[in-house]
């Protein structure tokens, strides 16, 4: 029966890759089960590849193109740039 090492694996895995060396090379090197490297790199590799992105959205512009104030058979028509005290400086005049 083999006996059981543990690996620092993130390490390994950063030692393979700078290596250039195939999987089979590099495990004959560090003396490591190439089956289980195998293993070991794909489930990691799975893992990074279902990690969460960040994503940031970007909120959404909702204002209308225009207001209509309608009472009774009166209808103002303002743009939406109008500014609240020019608004409400109307509405207190129509008052």
């Amino acid at each position: 029966m083999s006996k059981y090492r543990s690996y620092n694996w993130l390490q390994l895995f950063a030692e393979f890759e700078q290596s250039g060396l195939s999987q089979k090379a590099f495990c004959s090197q560090h003396q490591i089960n190439p089956s289980y490297f195998s293993t070991k790199l794909a489930r990691r590799k799975a893992r990074e590849a279902g990690a969460f992105a960040q994503v940031v959205v970007a909120p959404e512009n909702h204002l209308p193109a225009s207001f209509v104030f309608e009472v009774g058979r009166c209808k103002i028509h303002c743009p939406a740039e109008v500014s609240v005290p020019a608004l409400a400086s109307l509405i207190k005049a129509l008052a």
